[in-house]
Protein backbone atom coordinates (compact mmCIF):
# COMPACT_ATOMS: atom_id res chain seq x y z
CA UNK A 1 0.00 0.00 0.00
CA UNK A 2 1.36 3.42 -0.92
CA UNK A 3 1.66 6.29 1.54
CA UNK A 4 -1.09 8.16 -0.31
CA UNK A 5 -3.53 5.27 -0.05
CA UNK A 6 -2.69 4.69 3.63
CA UNK A 7 -3.10 8.41 4.33
CA UNK A 8 -6.52 8.44 2.66
CA UNK A 9 -7.78 5.34 4.50
CA UNK A 10 -6.81 6.77 7.90
CA UNK A 11 -8.24 10.15 6.90
CA UNK A 12 -11.52 8.61 5.73
CA UNK A 13 -11.81 6.47 8.86
CA UNK A 14 -11.27 9.54 11.04
CA UNK A 15 -13.98 11.47 9.19
CA UNK A 16 -16.40 8.53 9.46
CA UNK A 17 -15.87 8.00 13.20
CA UNK A 18 -16.04 11.75 13.84
CA UNK A 19 -19.31 12.02 11.89
CA UNK A 20 -20.84 9.25 14.01
CA UNK A 21 -19.72 10.85 17.28
CA UNK A 22 -20.87 14.33 16.25
CA UNK A 23 -24.29 13.07 15.18
CA UNK A 24 -24.55 11.28 18.54
CA UNK A 25 -24.05 14.74 20.11
CA UNK A 26 -20.70 13.90 21.71
CA UNK A 27 -19.18 17.31 22.36
CA UNK A 28 -15.67 18.47 23.04
CA UNK A 29 -14.65 19.68 26.49
CA UNK A 30 -15.19 23.23 27.68
CA UNK A 31 -12.24 24.88 29.41
CA UNK A 32 -12.98 28.06 31.34
CA UNK A 33 -15.99 28.74 29.12
CA UNK A 34 -14.20 27.98 25.84
CA UNK A 35 -15.48 25.01 23.80
CA UNK A 36 -12.75 22.90 22.20
CA UNK A 37 -13.79 21.80 18.70
CA UNK A 38 -12.29 18.86 16.81
CA UNK A 39 -10.73 21.06 14.14
CA UNK A 40 -8.48 22.42 16.91
CA UNK A 41 -7.25 18.91 17.66
CA UNK A 42 -6.86 18.47 13.92
CA UNK A 43 -4.52 21.44 13.58
CA UNK A 44 -2.46 20.12 16.50
CA UNK A 45 -2.24 16.62 14.98
CA UNK A 46 -1.30 18.01 11.55
CA UNK A 47 1.58 19.93 13.14
CA UNK A 48 2.66 16.93 15.25
CA UNK A 49 2.47 14.62 12.23
CA UNK A 50 4.59 17.02 10.25
CA UNK A 51 7.16 17.53 13.03
CA UNK A 52 7.49 13.80 13.79
CA UNK A 53 7.03 12.74 10.15
CA UNK A 54 4.17 10.48 11.24
CA UNK A 55 1.64 9.96 8.46
CA UNK A 56 -0.97 8.49 10.84
CA UNK A 57 -1.07 11.60 13.06
CA UNK A 58 -1.05 13.74 9.92
CA UNK A 59 -4.03 11.88 8.41
CA UNK A 60 -6.04 11.95 11.65
CA UNK A 61 -5.42 15.68 11.94
CA UNK A 62 -6.53 16.24 8.36
CA UNK A 63 -9.67 14.18 9.03
CA UNK A 64 -10.65 16.24 12.07
CA UNK A 65 -9.88 19.53 10.35
CA UNK A 66 -11.63 18.74 7.08
CA UNK A 67 -14.67 17.37 8.90
CA UNK A 68 -15.31 20.75 10.51
CA UNK A 69 -14.17 22.96 7.63
CA UNK A 70 -17.59 23.27 5.89
CA UNK A 71 -19.15 24.67 9.06
CA UNK A 72 -16.25 27.06 9.63
CA UNK A 73 -16.63 28.34 6.07
CA UNK A 74 -20.45 28.52 6.18
CA UNK A 75 -20.82 30.04 9.64
CA UNK A 76 -17.95 32.50 9.55
CA UNK A 77 -18.72 35.35 11.95
CA UNK A 78 -21.99 33.67 13.04
CA UNK A 79 -19.91 31.13 15.00
CA UNK A 80 -20.90 30.86 18.64
CA UNK A 81 -18.42 29.48 21.16
CA UNK A 82 -20.71 26.78 22.52
CA UNK A 83 -22.23 25.27 19.37
CA UNK A 84 -22.39 25.78 15.65
CA UNK A 85 -25.70 27.49 14.93
CA UNK A 86 -27.77 28.34 11.90
CA UNK A 87 -28.86 26.43 8.81
CA UNK A 88 -25.49 24.73 8.35
CA UNK A 89 -25.33 22.63 11.51
CA UNK A 90 -23.70 19.20 11.77
CA UNK A 91 -26.81 17.34 10.62
CA UNK A 92 -27.72 19.49 7.62
CA UNK A 93 -27.57 18.16 4.07
CA UNK A 94 -25.37 21.11 3.04
CA UNK A 95 -22.82 20.23 5.65
CA UNK A 96 -22.85 16.60 4.57
CA UNK A 97 -22.38 17.59 0.92
CA UNK A 98 -19.54 19.93 1.90
CA UNK A 99 -17.75 17.14 3.75
CA UNK A 100 -18.24 14.76 0.79
CA UNK A 101 -16.79 17.31 -1.63
CA UNK A 102 -13.76 17.86 0.61
CA UNK A 103 -13.24 14.10 1.06
CA UNK A 104 -13.30 13.69 -2.72
CA UNK A 105 -10.76 16.50 -3.14
CA UNK A 106 -8.49 14.93 -0.51
CA UNK A 107 -8.81 11.61 -2.38
CA UNK A 108 -7.67 13.29 -5.60
CA UNK A 109 -4.76 15.01 -3.82
CA UNK A 110 -3.82 12.14 -1.47
CA UNK A 111 -0.41 11.46 -3.03
CA UNK A 112 0.58 15.11 -3.00
CA UNK A 113 -0.64 15.66 0.58
CA UNK A 114 0.99 12.49 1.92
CA UNK A 115 4.21 13.35 0.08
CA UNK A 116 4.74 16.31 2.39
CA UNK A 117 5.55 13.91 5.24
Amino acid sequence: MTNGDYFFLVFLGTVAVTRILVLMKVTGPTLKGFRIHHYMYGVLFIVLGFVFKNITLYAIGFGWFVDELPIILAEGPAYKNEHWTGPYDYGSKWYFVGVLILVFLIYLLRYMISGII
